[in-house]
């Protein structure tokens, strides 16, 4: 994987924590553990970059949105001229350099355009990066791969799909024979199938929005162990813990879209809305509307529309709070 390098401004980079491959867990509800050696790790870059310049280029997909086209002389046809990046590797060295008060990051532009194929080129990224990613970073890793909207390695075999993910064989089987019961146990695959149908049901029950989606957004421990967990219900402290690391995973998210004081003043202020005696059907009323709703809800349809992902931790909350999607017991 490789493209052209680059110097771009620094304000041009932008990032989303789909995009981040290491602690995905965390961004899944686990809480940061490993915050010391993350905090002395950005450190050291920046002292480095101080010293010595950048010397290992970030890695960004050029963005949709900003850009023009234009024609260059004797071309057939506009190319894309980008005005922002998505950041696909170099977190840690993009956090350096803002440190370290540089304006312009060396980069390597790779192929692709947009959202999309930037999260496909993020999953391939763990193997360049500096601070190896731990073996459950890189099963989280691969995971978060299997449920993006974009069906490449849904449909991968499974040979390649653990060479470019870099996790083991028997991690990628484990991740579709867990897929396929739960298809079984809805009703939506045929347990007895013949063999040349099975992987068709898998991808067709796997290629569903209310699959995919409703997948990407936990993590395979978690995913585990609702499954150990059966019929379990959670209890209304454990549910309602969830609804709240939810929304604080969404609004702090890490790519620092809103101040911290903003946050809790809206918080505070939804606290008292909340507090009336109409307060979940006001609360609906008045903010329900100006979140992004699925085009399609029925649950046979195939994938469609956009995922909305500044609505990912309203998303999650909402289907906590409805018991569509149970916590587990241990946050």
């Amino acid at each position: 994987m490789t493209g052209r390098l680059q110097s771009i401004p620094l304000d041009s980079i932008q990032t989303d924590p789909q995009l981040q491959n290491r602690n995905v867990g965390m961004q899944k509800y686990k809480e940061h553990s490993d915050a010391k050696r993350y905090k002395d790790h950005v450190n050291q870059l920046r002292r480095s970059i101080k010293a010595d310049g950048q010397q290992v280029p970030l890695q960004v997909v050029a963005a949709e949105e900003g850009g023009v086209y234009e024609l260059a002389p004797g071309a057939d046809r506009p190319h894309h001229v980008p005005a922002r990046f998505w950041l696909v590797d170099g977190h840690h060295r993009l956090e350096a350099l803002t440190k370290a008060g540089i304006a312009e990051a060396l980069v390597e532009v790779l192929p692709g355009l947009g959202f999309a194929d930037a999260l496909d080129a993020s999953r391939l990224a763990n193997q360049q990066i500096v601070q190896a990613l731990s073996p459950l970073e890189r099963v989280e890793n691969a995971w978060g791969a299997f449920n993006q909207e974009r069906d490449t390695y849904r449909k991968m075999p499974v040979k390649e799909a653990s060479v470019l993910l870099g996790v083991s064989e028997n991690s990628i089987k484990r991740f579709r024979d867990a897929v396929r019961q739960e298809g079984i146990n809805a009703g939506k695959i045929d347990r007895d199938t013949p063999r040349d149908k099975a992987e068709q049901q898998l991808q067709a029950y796997w290629q569903r929005k209310t699959t995919w989606r409703r997948l990407s957004i936990i993590s395979w421990r978690m995913f585990q162990k609702q499954r150990q967990d059966g019929g379990k219900r959670t209890s209304p402290a454990a549910l309602k813990h969830a609804v709240k690391m939810a929304v604080i995973q969404a609004l702090f998210g890490e790519d620092g879209r809103y101040e911290p004081k903003v946050i809790v003043t809206a918080l505070e202020e939804l606290g008292r809305e909340a507090g009336r005696p109409d307060g979940a059907a006001y609360l609906e009323a008045k903010y329900k509307p100006k979140v992004h709703q699925p085009v399609t809800t029925d649950d046979d349809e195939a994938v469609g529309g956009d995922v909305d992902h500044s609505q990912l931790g309203v998303e999650v909350a909402r289907m906590h709070a409805e018991g569509t999607s149970r916590a587990p017991g241990d946050f």
